[in-house]
């Protein structure tokens, strides 16, 4: 095997073998535009619509090399699809491919949430159109629910990760931590509870098997086993890491005041991006907490913000498009926007290459699996948060049904959103309910 890559090698320097190809600013922009359009869902199945684009169709990327950046995209916060994107383009055509690829990414989906806010402040809600967002509301509910239980299932087997993530739920729902706080704590829990038994750990797993996956923040998608990490690890080129601790996200649970304008509103979205680990639901509570209980908006208005996330595509995070207008129209739609993707963004460009050198080390493996847990508490605190507006048992058994339809078959998840929202409407007409 190593000969076949090693001649390979020689015969693409001797110039036998075809240059792989590199897009171009345009194509990456045009491939990120059409992602956008059809990213509905989000996470792992967006990771697999971008993989066959720059793998199997474009021949960008090699298998090997998507893997990678699919990994280091969930290690970071933000939308995985989203940092998958900036990370191919730092690739291709360094920053400003990066720029490229993220903006056409997330641009539909802003474009099309900028509209729904728009309406919903000029013209307000109808009573039916209530109807339909409250069933929306409860479906995403149950989706955020079906997550956690997901990774509950796929990353939580350990005593202290399920105490890791029972603390997490605890300090989201009853003490107004910040997404950011409680995923610093999970990843000192871990440096602290799983590093210290990891060299007997591994010995043991050594003579019996291979060593086990560890679970990303993603959605518990498993890395792959460290011994292929520390094999894709080595053929890397060598970069200068950055400062220890630099990629630990800043504590986000002072709230600020709505009163200081569009100042504030970034202040408060930015703290918010960097907390954003396992993709968008993580920072519910944190936000809802800031963003309701500081009087920015109220809580009817919160939760269409988080259900027209969802139901549009692209990032979860768009969300904050759509508390930005409401707030601060046009302006605040605007600063919501940027100071949301801000730092994931500019975690993907600076600390991306060396998380990809770094991703094998028991240090960092470490970490991530008490990242893991503590994503997991937030996600329920998430349904928590969400659930509390669900007076209705109508809402109630829409909720408890998406959970159980997505527990046992793969659908979409936007169209499930749609099935609630239209079968809501459907009651009310037929039944006046």
């Amino acid at each position: 095997m190593a000969g076949r890559i090693d001649r390979a090698k020689r015969e693409r320097a001797a110039g036998r073998a075809p240059p792989r190809p590199v897009a171009t600013i345009p194509e990456l922009f045009r491939a990120s535009l059409w992602l956008g359009l059809l990213g509905f869902g989000g996470g792992l199945s967006v990771l697999g619509m971008i993989g066959d684009l720059a793998v199997r169709r474009r021949k960008w990327l090699s298998e090997r090399e998507f893997d990678n950046t699919a990994t280091i995209s969930q290690m970071l916060p933000g939308g995985a699809a989203a940092n998958a994107l900036a990370h191919i383009g730092l690739r291709m055509r360094g920053l400003e491919g990066a720029v490229t690829a993220y903006t056409g990414f997330i641009l539909p989906g802003a474009l099309m949430i900028l509209a729904l806010a728009w309406a919903y402040r000029t013209f307000g809600v109808a009573p039916r159109a209530e109807v339909v967002l409250s069933g929306l509301n409860a479906a995403v509910v149950g989706i955020i629910a079906n997550l956690a239980l997901k990774m509950v299932r796929t990353s939580v087997g350990r005593l202290w990760q399920m105490v890791v993530a029972a603390g997490a739920l605890l300090l989201s729902t009853a003490g107004g931590a910040g997404s950011g706080e409680v995923a610093v704590l999970g990843i000192g829990a871990g440096l602290f509870l799983d590093l210290p038994f990891k060299r007997a750990r591994l010995a043991r797993l050594r003579r019996r098997q291979p060593s086990p996956p560890v679970a990303l923040p993603d959605l518990g998608e498993p890395l792959k086993p460290l011994h292929e990490e520390r094999e894709a690890a080595s053929s890397q080129r060598r970069a200068t890491p950055p400062p220890a601790g630099a990629w630990l996200p800043l504590p986000l649970g002072l709230g600020v005041p709505a009163s200081a304008g569009l100042l504030a509103l970034a202040v408060l979205f930015f703290r918010t991006g960097l907390g954003a680990y396992g993709g968008g639901f993580a920072i519910v509570p944190s936000l809802h907490h800031s963003a309701v209980g500081g009087g920015w908006i109220s809580e009817r208005e919160f939760a269409s913000a988080v259900a027209v996330g969802k139901l549009t595509p692209g990032p979860v995070l768009l969300m904050a498009t759509f508390i930005g207008y409401v707030v601060s129209g046009l302006p605040g739609a605007l600063v919501a926007t940027f100071t949301i993707f801000a730092a994931p963004f500019a975690l993907v460009v600076v600390l991306g290459s060396w998380l990809l050198r770094m991703r094998s080390r028991r240090v960092v493996r470490a970490g991530l699996r008490g990242l893991t847990p503590a994503v997991v508490g937030l996600m329920a605190a998430a349904a928590v948060t969400l659930g509390r507006s669900l007076h209705d048992p109508v809402d109630v058994t829409i909720a408890v049904a998406t959970v159980l339809t997505l527990s046992r078959f793969e659908v979409n998840p936007a169209l499930l959103l749609a099935v609630a929202g239209a079968g809501r409407w459907l009651l009310l007409e037929l039944r006046g309910i």
